[in-house]
């Protein structure tokens, strides 16, 4: 009797202070990169939130966002009213009169820059949830598994030291 109360007494010494340290992101689950890159497919930047980098993604999101905007600036007319008094109605239009080729130009490069961001967005998305995913790894964690052949439970702590 002696022997599993000391025995308990040891594991609670071990385990405690693991559990009470751990803080709610220790114990995340991990992160599945295709469904980043999804995400950031979609919305710029919300891979990064995802995957836990909100600078990143915030970034991604302004650069994207303003590239978008100053593509579709520089050869339409985009005017912003409110309608009725409820809705919110933005209309994109063609310039009145030709675009100028340096208009042209500037829409040619901004688009072209947006695109490569965006493919970049996405890579880094995928990056970011495969090293969070290799930290959340090398982190110590408590661990509770359950063995249904021995229909037992197993405690202990795992990661890398």
């Amino acid at each position: 009797m002696k022997r599993i109360v000391a025995a308990l007494l040891l594991l609670l010494v071990l385990t405690v202070p693991a559990l009470t340290l751990a803080q709610e992101d220790d114990l995340q689950q991990h992160k599945d990169p295709i469904l980043a890159g999804a995400l950031s497919w979609y919305v710029p930047g919300l891979g990064q939130f995802y995957a836990g980098s909100i600078f990143k993604g915030a970034s991604f999101m302004v650069v994207e966002f303003a590239l978008m905007y100053g593509t579709i600036i520089s050869i339409a007319e985009v005017e912003l009213g409110v309608t009725g008094g409820i809705s919110l109605g933005i209309k994109i239009s063609g310039k009145d009169g030709d675009v100028s080729s340096t208009q042209r130009t500037t829409a040619i490069v901004l688009g072209t820059t947006l695109i490569v961001v965006h493919f970049i967005n996405i890579i880094d998305a995928v990056n970011t949830a495969r090293r969070y995913n290799m930290e959340l790894d090398q982190k110590i964690q408590p661990k509770l598994e359950y063995d249904p052949e021995m229909k037992a439970y197993s405690f202990g702590i795992s990661g890398y030291f």
